[in-house]
């Protein structure tokens, strides 16, 4: 503590000991933490919470030469940190016409503590929460945002799939790489993928390649490179220049984004396929009925996803979902921003020039203002639109007019009206996640459909796949212990008639342990021949066995208007009581075909791994699936599952097998792991399991805080050490104990233990022969010693020492 009342060194009277005559060293306790005048960088800690990292000065207190040095905490930096200085005015602690650059002495306010731990470089401020300003919830100073280590990485998804039988033989494989280096604040970013099906060409394809940098005087990042427009107003476009936009992580209370949930039902062991604007972003395999995917990462924040289920027997059913934001609303006073400018960029098409730029503003609580313009070569358009929030719901309206002249044809000019609304009855546990209405004259053009009116694709082709309106819908209702989902939508077209349906409903539940769901499905395509398809699918799932190894007996039933009934019963679960591997194993029907299918799965340290193999009539599938990360950094490569955007690298140095945050991966030989997912801008724990720890392994804390920027790997560093752990027993060569407070160090000076009131030490960490010497105030003794064999049964090893006097010492009695 830094204050008066901490002038002088803390002092223990002996005489309150209950054996007043036995020999006691109470020197090491009665030290404090001194403070040496200077400056320091500290993290600054106010009412227990971590505000920021600074650079403080401490002074030494003239009057008490002493006491240790207090340190100078200016008003601008209190005011900054949520200190109420109008207050401090009122009362007189700080003067009204005080610059920010002037002093304060907290210690004036009633209650107010100031410590400084100095092992940690921690300055620890309590203050009264009356002197404290409401402050937005998830706040973290910028001061505090950390750049992350230099670090090259990958994060890799694979999946290979092969059919054979009924006079056809297919192989797929696909593998997906999202690829990173960090340098600073640099972040080098690639997602591609390479892909391979029989009777086709290997393919690479690149979807993006950029790199980008925070700037956080203005909230957002600079990129440059391959990249995707704002897609808040405007349809998301890829393009190749640079781009500046706010960050909404970087704020508090504001969500970092929305992530998309794929749903559907497979026949059979089936492929899906998730693509954005033409470039497959997912892969992955599903079982037969209803899947869910939610691991999705889209490139940019609008651009419809095209799913492609591929059936084992070549069969593929396609259908469009919506993805985009939910209604444009911001806080008052909130101003997020977006500039692009480049050349549009993709596959087959032509490459003009382009810029756009948007804007969205709060302007009251419940009123946001938002537009944009987008200009490209021989193209122009305008947004304008408003958010509101009523008690019906938030909803924003916007219109765009645009104005295109292709190289060809006659110049158009049309507008578009868009419509979003989302709401959550909580009387009745009703979520609206998103409604989208939007509709289009004839003569409106997005910026892709007017290049593609300019090349010299296929004319027809275009002109009958222009959208005239779309209507997309998601609700989900809470009903007793289940939840139904509704997902819809319904596209129309200019100069086409029919339009594109698709609807999704379901209904998920449970009756004691038991579970079951059952969803329905119709798509119509919107073509010529407006073809549609029904599937209807009933799933139910009963656990069975022991707690420790989760097993499930489960049945699948599934019904196509088109290709008939599937009928899938089988057991699942894990093979291990940690739960990593996993298998299953199921036979039923489809059609009038019999089939059976096993597989295993393995949830390990450094990647995730599964197989399957499933006969159906004449038809064989075997697929195979691997999924991890591997990160380049100065201590080494070390693997890992997945990782997402932000991740961090869990340090332990030298110890093998630690655990942190109860996840799978556990540090290698070197002592790293990777805790995959961590949240920008915001405070992270990140705690090592202390049941992974061995009885040989000492840390000085267990848990930490980390506050990366986006896109960065951070580290998450522990000091630790490993060796034997030893209760010695010590005596004098005269028969006496040694005094309570006596220390025990190792040859090499190192603290290692304090004597206890029975002359007895715990010591960790010390070799298997060597010295120990023992120190008091009236002597000095040393104490030879060779440990046992190591015995693993138990915690710790017991000796009996005899510490023999140094002969210029010796010890009074």
């Amino acid at each position: 503590m830094l204050g008066a009342s901490t002038a002088s060194a803390t002092q223990f009277n002996p005489m309150f000991l209950k054996d007043k005559g036995a020999k006691v060293d109470l020197r090491f306790f009665e030290q404090s933490n001194g403070v040496v005048p200077g400056d320091y960088s500290v993290d600054i800690y106010l009412n227990q919470r971590l505000e920021r990292r600074e650079d403080i000065s401490f002074v030494a207190d003239e009057d008490t030469p002493k006491a240790d040095a207090r340190p100078i905490l200016k008003i601008g930096l209190l005011r900054e940190m949520g200190v109420d200085i109008e207050r401090l005015q009122k009362e007189g602690v700080v003067f009204k016409d005080s610059t920010d650059d002037e002093p304060v002495n907290l210690l004036r306010i009633e209650g107010a503590v100031v410590e400084m731990d100095v092992s940690k470089l921690s300055l620890n401020i309590s203050v009264p929460q009356a002197y404290i300003k409401r402050r937005s919830r998830g706040y973290v100073d910028p001061s505090l945002w950390d750049e992350g280590i230099t670090a090259a990485f990958t994060n890799y998804q694979m999946n290979f799939n092969r059919n054979t039988g009924g006079g056809f033989e297919s192989d797929y494989g696909y593998l997906g790489l999202r690829s990173g280096f960090n340098i600073g604040q640099w972040r080098l970013r690639n997602d591609s993928s390479l892909s391979q099906s029989t009777g086709t060409a290997r393919k690479f394809s690149s979807n993006r390649t950029y790199l980008e940098h925070d700037v956080t005087s203005i909230k957002g990042r600079f990129a440059l490179g391959q990249l995707y427009t704002n897609g808040d107003i405007f349809d998301s476009s890829r393009f190749r220049g640079l781009q500046l936009g706010s960050d909404i992580g970087m704020l508090p209370d504001n969500e970092s984004g929305y992530a998309p949930v794929v749903r559907g039902i497979a026949e059979t062991h089936a492929t899906v396929e998730v693509r954005q604007n033409g470039y497959v972003i997912y892969s992955t395999t599903v079982s037969p009925g209803a899947f869910e995917i939610r691991d999705i990462y889209p490139g940019g924040s609008n651009g419809d996803l095209e799913v492609t289920i591929i059936e084992s027997d070549g069969r593929e059913r396609k259908y469009t979902q919506a993805y985009s934001y939910l209604p444009v609303m911001v806080r008052q006073g909130t101003f997020q921003y977006s500039l692009s400018m480049g050349k549009y960029d993709s596959e087959g098409m032509k490459s003009p020039n382009l810029m756009q730029g948007t804007a969205v503003y709060g302007a009251t609580d419940n009123l946001t203002t938002y537009g944009g313009v987008l200009s490209a070569d021989g193209y122009k358009a305008f947004n304008i639109g408003l958010g509101l929030n009523t008690g019906l719901g938030g909803m924003s309206l916007d219109i765009t007019n645009s104005q295109s002249h292709p190289d060809h044809g006659e110049a158009n000019t049309g507008q578009s009206a868009r419509f979003l609304y989302s709401k959550t009855l909580n009387s009745t546990n009703t979520t609206f996640t998103m409604v989208g209405y939007r509709y289009s004259t004839s003569g409106y053009r997005t910026l892709s459909e007017h290049i593609q009116e300019s090349s010299d694709a296929d004319q027809q082709n275009f002109i009958s796949s222009r959208p005239k309106s779309r209507l997309d819908l998601n609700i989900n209702q809470n009903i007793g212990r289940g939840s139904v989902f509704v997902s819809a939508g319904e596209t129309n077209y200019w100069n086409r008639a029919g339009s594109m349906r698709r609807l999704q409903l379901g209904y998920s539940g449970n009756v004691g342990d038991v579970s079951y769901s059952i969803t329905a499905s119709h798509t119509q395509d919107g073509g010529r021949s407006r073809e549609s398809d029904n599937q209807l699918a009933f799933a139910v799932s009963i656990p069975f066995g022991s707690g420790s190894r989760s097993q499930r007996m489960y049945s699948n039933f599934t019904r196509s208007g088109k290709e008939g009934d599937s009928l899938q019963t089988g057991v699942s679960g894990y093979l291990d009581d940690a739960g990593k591997l996993s298998y299953s194993a199921q036979a039923g029907t489809f059609g009038s075909e019999h089939s059976g299918s096993a597989g295993l799965g393995w949830d390990g340290p450094t990647a995730k791994l599964a197989g399957n193999y499933a006969v159906s009539g004449t038809t064989r599938h075997l697929d195979f699936s691997a999924a991890g990360s591997v990160v380049a950094h100065s201590g080494g490569v070390t693997l890992g599952q997945p990782v997402g955007e932000t991740f961090a690298l869990v340090e332990v140095p030298g110890i093998k097998g630690v655990s942190a945050n109860g996840a799978t991966a556990r540090t290698d030989s070197a002592g790293y792991a990777i805790e995959s997912y961590v949240q920008p801008y915001r405070y992270n724990e990140i705690g090592l399991d202390t049941q992974t720890l061995g009885t040989d392994v000492e840390v000085l804390d267990t848990s930490t805080r980390v506050v990366p920027r986006r896109g960065a790997v951070v580290k998450a560093h522990f000091e630790a050490s490993s060796g034997r752990r030893v209760q010695v027993d010590l005596t004098l060569n005269n028969g006496r104990k040694l005094p309570f407070g006596a220390q025990v160090e190792d040859e090499g000076g190192k603290l290692l233990a304090v004597v206890d009131n029975t002359s007895r030490a715990l010591v960790f960490g010390i070799k298997n022969e060597g010295q120990l010497k023992v120190k008091w105030a009236e002597g000095i003794c040393f104490a030879p010693y060779r440990l046992p064999p190591r015995d693993s049964a138990l915690t710790y090893d017991q000796i009996n020492l005899t510490c023999g006097v140094q002969a210029d010492k010796g010890v009074k009695s």
